[in-house]
């Protein structure tokens, strides 16, 4: 669920934490503390929602899933209060006269992707998801659905491959000082295996990623793609820079970045 101590760039006690969220289940999270300092109404919609979930017939393994994403949501909310935000007051938790909030569907949706999440190291983002969702005013409902969505259809190798690219300085153009290149610069590199290429393709489908025109350049140019606002508000509100950059290294080798003459 959560990288392993080498490749984490989580603070200490986040990683730590981690190692007591692996393996915990919902029915021990309903009948623990929630933890007063996130709010009578997060909390509120936390446990309620959890519990509606937990009255379901669910796997033992769908249950860790569910109650791990919620651990990590309360911990990171805990830890923006500490640093001085605030919980949204703009009526996203108040519930109407069927008694749902906006609230109790966005965090339905996520812990219902959570549940179904059958690559677990994504649910860690998805409890941060759900976290900073409760604490942004600007994204509304249908906003907040769409960032869920999007979550839940996207695979973990193709969250690594956004913060790669958010990361240009660090993996490329170091080496190289024109975006020009020759055909006999390219003659002996092997292409990035098609399933790769797939997955490329379908963060530019799912409007992450822009410029299809760059992408049927060869080898690619970091330069010349475009993280859309949308791939960086997910990349900002699942936390992604929490990803180790030494997870991420292996793209450089995928994406041939930085093989010109110069």
């Amino acid at each position: 669920m959560t990288e392993n101590k080498d490749n984490d760039s989580s603070p200490p006690e986040v990683v730590d934490a981690g190692a007591d969220i692996a393996g915990a289940t919902l029915s021990a999270f309903l009948g623990g503390p929630l933890g007063a300092a996130i709010g009578a109404a997060m909390g509120h919609t936390l446990r309620k929602i959890g519990a509606e979930i937990n009255n379901r017939y669910i796997s033992p393994k769908e249950d860790e899933r569910v109650a791990s994403a919620l651990t990590y949501a309360i911990e990171r909310a805990e830890r923006k209060i500490e640093d001085g935000e605030e919980i949204r007051s703009d009526g996203f938790f108040d519930e109407g006269t069927d008694d749902r909030s906006t609230a109790d569907e966005i965090v339905e949706g996520a812990l219902i992707a959570a549940q179904r999440e059958h690559e677990e190291r994504k649910v860690e983002y998805v409890g941060y998801l759900i976290a900073n969702i409760c604490f942004d005013e600007s994204v509304g409902g249908s906003q907040s659905n769409a960032l869920i969505s999007t979550a839940e259809r996207i695979s973990w190798r193709q969250i690594r491959i956004l913060a790669y690219l958010l990361h240009p300085k660090e993996f490329a153009g170091s080496d190289r000082t024109t975006s020009a290149f020759s055909p006999d610069s390219i003659r002996d590199l092997e292409p990035p295996p098609d399933d790769f290429l797939h997955e490329f393709s379908e963060l530019q489908q799912m409007r992450l990623l822009m410029d299809l025109e760059a992408f049927m350049s060869f080898p690619f140019d970091p330069d010349r793609y475009v993280v859309s606002r949308f791939g960086k508000q997910l990349y900002s509100l699942m936390e992604l820079e929490r990803i180790d950059l030494s997870v991420l290294r292996e793209f450089s080798e995928l994406c041939k970045f930085g093989r010109y003459d110069v």
